[in-house]
C-alpha cells in the first residue's frame, strides 16, 4: 500500500521549524504506550524517521538535511508531499517524490518495534505548527 498527504505550512511562525508527516503501523494508540513509526519533514530542509514502541523511542534515521525536503523562506510558506510505500519486504518514506529513508520490514517489525507495518496510519504533527493537510489517504 501507499499512504500520503501534502502538508502546507502557511507561515513558519514558531521561531524554529517543527515537524509534520505520516505514521504507519499504529497500534495501541488509545493507550499510554502506543506503537507506530513516523516520517516527518521540517521546513528547514531536514527529515527524520522515528518510532515509538512500549513507551520507548527508536530513531530509525537521524534528523538530517535532505535535498528532497523544501526549505521555507524566512517567515514564508512551504509545502511538502510525504508518503509511505509498503511493498513486499520494504517500507520507504518519500518526500516530494524522492525516497529519504527505506527499511526492510525486519528493521521495523518485531519485539520492541511495530507489531506490523499494516496497522493504523495517520498524521503526525508537532505542537506549535500550523499546517494545512490535503490529499491525505491511501493511494
Amino acid at each position: 500500500y501507499t499512504v500520503g498527504a501534502t502538508f502546507t505550512e502557511p507561515k513558519v511562525a514558531a521561531g524554529h521549524p517543527h515537524p509534520y508527516g505520516l505514521f504507519i503501523g499504529g497500534s495501541g494508540l488509545d493507550s499510554d504506550t502506543p506503537t507506530y513509526v513516523y516520517c516527518v519533514a521540517y521546513g528547514d530542509g531536514t527529515a527524520l524517521v522515528r518510532g515509538f514502541s512500549g513507551g520507548k523511542v527508536s530513531d530509525y534515521s537521524k534528523r538530517a538535511p535532505n535535498a528532497a525536503v523544501k526549505k521555507a523562506a524566512e517567515g514564508g510558506s512551504v509545502s511538502q508531499s510525504i508518503q509511505w510505500t509498503v511493498k513486499g519486504n520494504r517500507a520507504e518514506c518519500s518526500v516530494n517524490g524522492t525516497v529519504v529513508a527505506g527499511f526492510d520490514k525486519s528493521e521495523l517489525v518485531g519485539p520492541g518495534k511495530l507489531q506490523s507495518t499494516d496497522g493504523i496510519y495517520g498524521i503526525r504533527a508537532a505542537h506549535n505548527v500550523d499546517i494545512v493537510v490535503s490529499n491525505f489517504g491511501k493511494k
